[in-house]
């Protein structure tokens, strides 16, 4: 059989709502200056299996609704890996919903609300609206959450430069690195790391034998527990600091200087932090 790339053109003048079902490959989005859609479908190998898979796949429009969905395997139909790359160039600020198998995920550019789902490929999403993720064991990778964002994922690590509003993120064994965090955070981890560089006002943070590092809180309350990892906290100059801190067999060490209590209008921050057996640190950021 012939294997071939197989393209599909819709006029599209303002943003869609794309659906993506494809369950090995890869899966490319483009958000751009356009008004129209295009999908390009290809097989990854010069897999005949794959183009059988292209050629049974809808591919249509419906109003603001873009549908690309790819026909599951089936066992005796379909008997290779049946790996399918689909590109597809979209107007901004438009919302995908992407359901994969084993292929990876990747957005470019400006998006809307985004829900994307991989059992074992990996994420990658430059910026999106409202961001809800869901992997087996494939890494998480988000530029900017402008919205709400819901990460769950089994053995993956997640990273995210920048979380506009709440934030909730469940990593089973993976470490979890978030540059800035703007709106509450509630985060757990099994044993991973949790690293935050910028911490927003409110933060619940768990990890059964990884370390947690705040590097920089400037108000709000943060409250972080391990089981046996260590704790990191910076609090930012001129913000009063209120400690609630426990270690059972770990130490405490806090650079922070004792003073009276904070004024009306003053920034404070809550910090509830608790280890089982490792180190506790408190720091000026």
């Amino acid at each position: 059989m012939n294997t071939e790339a197989n393209m599909h053109t819709f006029h599209t003048p303002i943003p869609v709502n794309l659906k993506v079902e494809l369950w090995q490959g890869d899966v490319r989005v483009d958000a751009e200056l356009t008004d129209t859609t295009t999908i390009e479908l290809e097989p990854m190998r010069g897999d005949s299996a794959a183009q059988e898979l292209i050629d049974h796949a809808k591919v249509e429009q419906r109003g603001d609704e873009i549908l690309v969905l790819m026909p599951k395997m089936k066992s005796g139909l379909f008997r290779s890996r049946g790996e399918v790359r689909a590109i597809i160039t979209l107007p901004l600020h438009s919302s995908a919903k992407i359901e994969t198998g084993s292929a990876d995920i990747e957005t470019h550019g400006v998006l809307g609300d985004l829900s994307v789902s991989s059992g074992s490929g990996d994420v990658s999403l430059e910026h999106g609206n409202k961001v809800q993720v869901r992997t087996g064991s494939g890494d998480v990778t988000i530029g900017t959450a402008d919205d709400d964002c819901d990460i769950k994922c089994g053995s993956a690590d997640v990273t995210v430069e920048t979380l506009g509003s709440d934030a909730d993120i469940i990593a089973g064994s993976g470490n979890v690195v978030l540059g800035a965090v703007g709106g509450s955070l509630k985060i757990k981890t099994g044993s991973g790391d949790i690293v935050i560089k910028s911490a927003g006002a409110g933060v619940d943070a768990m990890a059964g034998s990884g370390d947690l590092f705040v590097r920089r809180i400037q108000h709000g309350r943060l409250k972080a527990k391990t089981g046996s990892g260590d704790i990191s906290v910076g609090v930012a100059e001129g913000t009063a600091a209120y400690l609630d801190v426990m270690t059972v067999t770990g130490d405490v060490r806090s650079s922070l200087d004792a003073s009276d209590a904070p004024g009306d209008g003053d920034l404070t921050v809550e910090l509830i932090l608790q280890s089982g057996s490792g180190d506790v640190v408190l720091q000026r950021a």
